[in-house]
């Protein structure tokens, strides 16, 4: 029996659900939106929702508590450039919200159902739960997502050219 027992297994070892329940945190915070399965966002969604509250929490607090609540952050996002996205930027997002940060879209089409024509009928071995989009409520275009979190081109772009901007300064510097 599951008296007292809280969270779903996933059919996975505690430390793999855990790394699973990382990598899903963050590639939420990254991309806006991921794709999986309606039992994976259900069980994560807490997660996610706990890391934005802790983020506005910090929001407007001396440097220590915001140092202590980027820490609390960095122990489930584990990536600094997406740890600073959600103190900056989506916090700020979410400050008139007392909840509900995220929200869970269900699609059609498992492997297993009925004609198995749903869009999203490209499930791995294992991996045959019907599927969701979870997403976040208020969220930008996915390049603008990424390019906070530090990831793809833009952010490349942005900082080769910090780095440039350094060099040259050096170099005047040098010079003078």
């Amino acid at each position: 029996m599951r008296h007292r027992l809280k969270g779903r297994k996933l059919g996975r070892t505690t430390s793999h659900r855990q790394a699973m329940a990382r990598n899903l945190v963050t590639s939420l915070f990254v991309y806006g939106r991921v794709v999986t399965t309606v039992t994976r966002a259900k069980e994560f969604r807490g997660l996610a929702e706990r890391m934005i509250t802790l983020a506005k929490r910090a929001a407007g607090k001396d440097a220590p508590t915001r140092l202590a609540h980027l820490r609390r952050i960095l122990r489930t996002v584990q990536d600094r450039h997406v740890a600073a996205k959600i103190l900056d930027d989506v916090a700020r997002r979410f400050t008139d919200r007392a909840g509900g940060y995220t929200r869970i879209l269900k699609l059609g089409g498992s492997r297993w159902d009925g004609d198995g024509r749903g869009q999203y009928a490209f499930n791995r071995l294992g991996d045959n739960g019907p599927k969701a989009i979870w997403e976040l409520v208020v969220r930008k275009d996915r390049e603008e997502e990424m390019k906070l979190a530090g990831r793809g081109r833009a952010a490349h772009e942005a900082e080769e050219a910090k780095k440039a901007e350094k060099k040259s300064k050096k170099g005047a510097a040098a010079t003078t």
